[in-house]
């Protein structure tokens, strides 16, 4: 009997190692086909075939990829625990379709931390599960869709200690660095942003928006010279239109802080060729006319207050931008040339006559400033609640004004 039992715990063991090399086997198979059916944009495909090859989730490398896929390809999400994919056509991205309701997609319910704290248990020095928890609560942090029992401090804590623990252990990519680096950046930490963001560019010299956030972290840095050489590199690389013109308009306030306004003025232009609407390209084109007395102050200011007619925002900047340079005069000039022109809608109207009685009011001249006064009350009454404050502004101003 003995002898028996010992053959058969010989051929169990043979059949365990057997099965065991198959599973190795098949796993670098499952993974170089996913990788096809990924490139060919087939996700719904490529994530079945990972499932069918690892239907437990026991091996780090297919849950991994798994994850990619998820995190890369949803189209919708529940709660980021539920991922819905879907095979695209050859004219189909997930940037068009991601977030649309309608459409069919095949849901894929799957806790990612839970799966790869169990795996971490079982691997505990495969430090590329640490880096897909930073992936995981990285993305989870950019959409707002998940984890919302967590704050975002708890979020960026969790993205950075994962990441850094991946990272000590020479474990990471291009995309892992840069979201260390814009962790650090959006808590205000710009000076140990600085080397993820340069590891993020030795890994992918071509991905602009590491070039970008490390030529902001630098401009925080009061090192104009240095950021403009990354800006420029970002403007080159971007394609999509607002961000390219958002690096144009970043260029032009290095620029600026170099005291180089010829410079600053041509990439605020380049940038409004870019995209024609970009609010901050005509603010600083003002500002850079206004402070230079330049003959064309008057067209910018005509061309940022068109945009919206009705933005308080808007009337702000324009006060500040003359005001700075005590040019109270033109801006009461330029605000009373637009009374003709302006809307008829409630907004525009009463706006534009509430701070003409402010410029009348800082000119010394109440009298002139009245009639705005009452104009601006009027008009605003019909889109503003009684509790606002610019109706105590206004009541202040008329007494002041009472003849």
């Amino acid at each position: 009997m003995a002898s028996i039992l010992r053959s058969y715990g010989l051929l169990t063991g043979l059949s365990l190692l057997a099965r065991v090399s198959l599973g190795q086997t098949a796993e670098p198979a499952a993974l170089a086909q996913a990788a096809k059916l990924e490139a060919a944009k087939q996700y719904e495909a490529a994530y079945q075939v990972l499932d069918k090859a690892d239907p437990k989730d026991q091996r780090p490398a297919v849950f991994l990829q798994k994850e990619k896929i998820l995190l890369d390809y949803y189209l919708i999400t529940l709660s980021f625990q539920g991922f819905g994919l879907k095979n695209l056509g050859p004219k189909e991205t997930v940037q068009q379709l991601r977030g649309q309701t309608e459409g069919q997609y095949s849901m894929h319910l799957v806790d990612i931390p839970k799966q790869l704290a169990q795996l971490q248990k079982r691997f505990p020095q495969d430090y590329r599960l640490r880096k897909g928890l930073g992936d995981y609560y990285y993305r989870a942090m950019l959409c707002h869709c998940g984890e919302r029992d967590k704050s975002d401090e708890q979020l960026l804590k969790l993205v950075l200690d994962n990441y850094n623990q991946a990272h000590a252990h020479q474990v990471g990519d291009f995309m892992s660095y840069y979201a260390v680096g814009y962790a650090y950046l959006v808590q205000g930490e710009s000076e140990p942003s600085i080397a993820p963001f340069e590891k993020s560019i030795a890994l992918n010299p071509d991905y602009p928006t590491s070039h970008y956030n490390l030529a902001y972290a630098l401009m925080q840095l009061k090192k104009p010279a240095e950021a403009t050489v990354q800006a420029q590199t970002a403007l080159r690389l971007y394609t999509d239109p607002p961000l390219k013109a958002d690096a144009a308009h970043m260029l032009g306030v290095l620029y600026r802080q170099q005291q180089r306004p010829e410079e600053a003025r041509k990439a605020w232009l380049q940038s409004l060729e870019i995209q024609p609407q970009k609010y901050a390209s005509f603010r600083s084109l003002l500002e850079l006319a206004v402070s230079t007395h330049a003959p064309d102050a008057t067209t910018w200011a005509t061309r940022l207050y068109q945009l919206n007619p009705a933005d308080d925002e808007m009337f702000v900047d324009i006060m500040d931008i003359y005001q700075v340079q005590n040019q109270w005069a033109e801006a009461e000039a330029f605000f009373s040339s637009q009374v003709p022109k302006a809307p008829a809608e409630p907004a525009a109207q009463g706006l534009l006559h509430f701070y003409l009685a402010i410029l009348n009011m800082q000119l010394k001249r109440p009298q002139v400033a009245r009639p705005h006064f009452l104009a601006a009350q009027t008009e605003l009454r019909k889109v503003m609640k009684p509790s606002n404050q610019t109706f105590q502004a206004i009541d202040k101003g008329l007494a002041e004004t009472k003849p």
